[in-house]
């Protein structure tokens, strides 16, 4: 008699409520939760959980997650560019991924990623992600970390958790949408946006990717649950 695997957990992290758009993944269950929340479950299961921004957010995320098995781990949602020809709404996997130190950190699941971006026909880059503690908000700022450090994209999460993920045996891996261009303009803070009312232009433009840019990465999630890991072989 053969022995029945457990159900596999498969743990989606990001950032902002607006990065996570729904899945549908034939035999997989979703559900939306936080991290303390994670439970093994009896079906395949996809759990989205909220990190909320920065580092310090991404750390305590993995350390409230219980002693239970998961399967895998994405880090996914929205990055800035910083190569000028890498659009808005492109996808990017993160090989290697970085922290602001110029670190490398594993991310075991980049080549099951990529294959499901092209089996879902998406334009997807894979090359350099770099994680900072702050905004990457000014075309110079955006210039300074891809000279120095030789990234496509950054974002303020993903090195943060594939870390504290591989700590506990985790396969990861990052994936994400260009909602930024290398060229513009983010503001910071509200503040920002207060000393400086023309970046409500841009914004508003930003703004308007983000959906578009959510349904990107759940297209790449559907064909990798259904193609890289389907929920029938488990």
């Amino acid at each position: 008699m053969s022995r029945l695997r457990a159900a596999p957990l498969v743990v989606v992290f990001h950032a902002l409520d607006l990065e996570a758009a729904r899945v549908r993944a034939p035999g997989w269950t979703e559900v939306r939760c936080r991290p303390e929340e994670l439970s093994a479950p009896d079906r395949p299961t996809l759990a989205w959980v909220r990190t909320g921004m920065g580092i310090d957010a991404a750390r305590r995320t993995v350390g409230a997650i219980p002693d239970i098995a998961i399967e895998a781990a994405v880090c996914t949602g929205f990055a800035g560019a910083l190569a000028h020809d890498l659009a808005a709404r492109r996808l990017v996997v993160a090989d290697p991924l970085l922290d602001a130190a110029g670190k490398a950190h594993e991310t075991p699941l980049a080549d099951s990623l990529a294959g499901a971006a092209r089996r879902a026909n998406l334009d997807c880059t894979r090359g350099a992600l770099v994680t900072v503690p702050h905004v990457a908000d000014t075309p110079e700022e955006k210039a300074r970390l891809r000279d120095a450090l030789g990234a496509l994209a950054v974002d303020m999460e993903s090195a943060a958790l594939a870390a504290a993920l591989a700590e506990r045996g985790i396969p990861a891996a990052a994936a994400r949408v260009v909602l930024d261009t290398a060229a513009e303009e983010v503001p910071a803070s509200l503040g920002a946006l207060l000393r400086r009312p023309g970046l409500l232009v841009s914004s508003a433009r930003i703004v308007a990717r983000m959906r578009p840019c959510a349904r990107i990465s759940a297209r790449l999630l559907e064909a990798w649950l259904t193609h890289e890991l389907p929920a029938a072989e488990r």
